[in-house]
């Protein structure tokens, strides 16, 4: 075989560079733009199998769903009973207290007074909070002790029930308000087995539309 001359030789090797840039440009432009576009379809295709893995857990767990649904919706009409009605806010909240007194064997002397009328205030527990607050003033009359248990008994019993603004004095003296501490609510007031008049507001949850 004959030698090639030194000028075929450099166009062959010119020849050969083309060549070897242009199948890189097709590799780089072409094939690394073909294997983008997989890589991204595979990323959707992952994506939309995750989908639809969770909406078949959702389809066969529907019935437990419904269930869940339907024993919270009951929950939720049961708990609304036990909240203030439409209408008879005065009669409902009189009748609730004066059956706790009994139950807690105070004296029908115990609950001096109640607001006839409550003030509507706004729940103020969530956004969209879907109830409304009924706020009564009560007076009581009884001992240290006994008020207290009654207070503390009264909030346990009533989960939708706050005591607000308590203010205490000793029964028929104009003294100041004390405001008791949440450990000791009243041991500060312990004056011989002598009576406190104590007034303060029970907030309660009103059934959503009542007011």
């Amino acid at each position: 075989m004959n030698k090639l001359s030194k000028e075929k030789r450099d166009k062959l090797i010119l020849v050969c560079i083309a060549i070897v840039a242009v199948l890189g440009g097709l590799y780089t432009f072409v094939l690394g733009a073909q294997k983008e576009e997989l890589a991204t379809l595979q990323t959707q295709i992952t994506g939309a199998k995750s989908k639809v893995d969770k909406a078949e857990v959702l389809v066969r767990s529907s019935a437990t769903i419904e269930t869940r649904l339907a024993e919270n919706k009951k929950l939720i009409e049961f708990r609304q009973e036990k909240m203030a009605p439409p209408g008879q806010y005065y009669y409902w909240f009189l009748k609730l207290i004066d059956q706790f007194r009994k139950e807690e064997k105070l004296d029908t002397g115990f609950i001096v007074d109640i607001t006839p009328q409550p003030e509507f205030v706004e729940g103020g527990l969530l956004p969209r909070f879907p109830y409304k607050a009924a706020s009564f003033g009560l007076r009581l009359n009884g001992h240290f002790h006994e008020v207290g248990k009654f207070v503390a008994a009264l909030e346990n019993a009533f989960p939708y029930f706050r005591v607000q603004n308590i203010r205490i004095s000793p029964q028929g003296i104009g003294a100041a308000p004390v405001a008791p501490t949440k450990q000791q609510p009243f041991a500060n007031l312990d004056n011989a087995g002598g009576k406190l008049t104590v007034e303060l507001r029970i907030v309660t949850l009103v059934k959503p539309g009542t007011t």
